[in-house]
């Protein structure tokens, strides 16, 4: 929810955050400071597709409810503003602490005084279209804010440059406890670079990663982030600091994994634009990873989940938020003076697999999230409900459904989030495990201008299988012009956006078998 107004309020999200006005994509900066989570996003302000990138910012205390700040980084005479990240510079070690007074300077500054706040330091990208890779067009840069993230100074000159890359971008910054560095991970065309520094601008590489390993395709990878996850039911992750931040990440723990998630510009599971995962191990220089070269592990398994960053310096789970479009066709979304959504917030965990061997990457809607709904509504079906039972499962705008499926094999289920077909998922059980499909159509009567891509790209047909049990816990969640579908505590994510003529029912039908159906309950905003 954010203190936007809108000329098409039928699809501005009630719950997802949306830029006030203009074109938005990639999130990006993400850090938590002070109580307040920050998000900021690749922002053209002045129309509705893709421009000089700017630095949008918002603020939140919830994750639910945000409040749309000044622009935080514009572009000037060094070049746009793409994606970066922002970490809270507890160490003084990008900013020194004589420099971060909000009053006048005093003669001596060697200690933190009340009158200081701790710097935020964001990294970001500067790119000059159309200069040659030779001569730098893309290098990495920084800015300070030293009041809590309200204004930023840019350092003029770069604390990367280009060593002639057509793509060297996105860096994502972290510090790594156990090797006592920052660590810098950015795309350098179908490779990620990885570069440390103890502080300041003396950045050294150290290794990379990729060639070989998960889906790539003729455009560079983009928007690398890579952070350690407790393995359920092992001791947690980095011990917090006193500060309350992750920078001790990496020490004390009994067993952790770390995760490395990266964007794919147009092999992505549903056509388009993907974010692909890791999971292995970082020693500060190198990462490894534990699944074989070949293996593509998809983030979310829908067509509009991209740029998937997380939260630095939070003090509890890792949180996760992701742009909610796809590049085949994000210009043509029919949503008036603003365009661009991201997805609900979701908090991450990593469990065994079935077979104890293997790593599962599981995501859920974070409890302050849930707990923010307006209502807890009342759900009345049938425990089992006959083949061919249609069951509606909540009628707000925003809602979430929650329930548990008990699947004989050969049952199948339809989900209809819209209550209509412009958004279909099928749950089928085999003796093999859970097969989903997905389809979707393309809006109704769309402006001229939008038609030739909407219609080319935003109908599709997808079918994932899933090694569950026949007990499956799920969760939709639906807003304006979106739903996100929760498969087995998350085990299978799938985001998609859908522009249906009016909001009906989410329906749940009983295709065919026997089919069990308890815990269900809804929420809405």
């Amino acid at each position: 929810m954010t203190d936007a107004a809108s000329t098409s309020p039928e699809f501005r999200p009630l719950l997802h955050f949306t830029p006030p006005k203009g074109w938005m994509n990639d999130p990006n900066g993400l850090v938590h400071h002070a109580g307040q989570y920050h998000l900021f996003y690749q922002y053209y302000p002045h129309d509705t597709v893709w421009g000089p990138m700017h630095w949008g910012h918002a603020s939140s205390g919830d994750l639910v409810h945000w409040t749309h700040r000044p622009v935080a980084l514009t572009p000037d005479e060094h070049g746009m503003c793409f994606s970066g990240s922002a970490v809270v510079d507890w160490q003084h070690a990008f900013v020194p602490e004589c420099e971060i007074t909000t009053a006048p300077r005093k003669a001596e500054c060697g200690t933190l005084r009340a009158d200081m706040l701790t710097p935020l330091v964001a990294f970001f990208t500067r790119h000059v279209p159309g200069a040659s890779p030779e001569l730098g067009h893309q290098s990495q840069a920084m800015a300070a804010s030293r009041d809590g993230g309200r204004t930023w100074q840019a350092r003029d000159a770069a604390i990367l440059d280009n060593p002639g890359l057509q793509d060297f971008r996105d860096p994502k910054v972290f510090w790594h406890a156990e090797s006592a560095h920052w660590v810098m991970i950015l795309t350098e065309g179908q490779t990620l670079g990885i570069y440390r520094t103890q502080g300041g601008a003396d950045w050294e590489k150290v290794s990379t990663f990729g060639a070989g390993y998960g889906a790539h395709d003729d455009l560079a990878w983009e928007c690398p982030d890579l952070f350690p996850l407790p393995v359920e039911g092992q001791a947690g992750v980095g011990q917090q600091g006193d500060e309350g931040t992750d920078r001790d990440a990496g020490a004390g723990s009994l067993e952790e994994r770390w995760v490395l998630m990266v964007g794919v510009q147009q092999c992505g599971p549903a056509g388009g634009s993907g974010t692909q995962v890791f999971i292995g191990d970082f020693d500060g220089i190198r990462f490894t990873p534990q699944q074989a070269s070949e293996t593509v592990t998809w983030f979310d398994h829908g067509a509009d989940c991209y740029a998937a960053q997380s939260w630095s310096d939070h003090p509890g789970e890792r949180l996760v938020i992701g742009w909610m479009s796809n590049w085949l066709y994000a210009h043509q979304t029919p949503t008036g003076d603003w365009r661009g959504a991201m997805t609900i917030p979701r908090a991450l965990n990593l469990t065994r697999d079935e077979q104890g061997e293997g790593l599962v990457l599981r995501q859920a809607i974070p409890d302050r999230v849930r707990d923010s709904a307006l209502a807890l509504d009342a759900v009345v079906v049938p425990r089992r409900p006959a083949p061919g039972s249609v069951l509606e499962l909540g009628e707000a705008e925003a809602a979430l459904a929650e329930f548990r499926l008990d699947l004989a094999p050969g049952a199948a289920v339809v989900l209809r989030p819209f209550g209509d077909d412009s958004l279909v998922y099928r749950l089928e059980y085999l003796d093999t495990g859970l097969v989903v499909s997905v389809e979707r159509a393309a809006p109704r009567d769309p402006e001229a201008s939008q038609a030739d891509a909407l219609s080319e790209h935003f109908p599709h047909r997808s079918h994932y299988h899933l090694p569950a049990g026949q007990r499956i816990a799920c969760q939709l969640l639906r807003d304006r012009c979106s739903a996100e579908l929760f498969i087995d505590d998350g085990r299978l994510v799938i985001t998609e956006l859908a522009f249906p003529n009016e909001p009906l029912p989410i329906l749940l039908s009983v295709e065919q078998g026997d089919v069990g159906l308890s815990a269900v309950s809804g929420r809405h905003w």
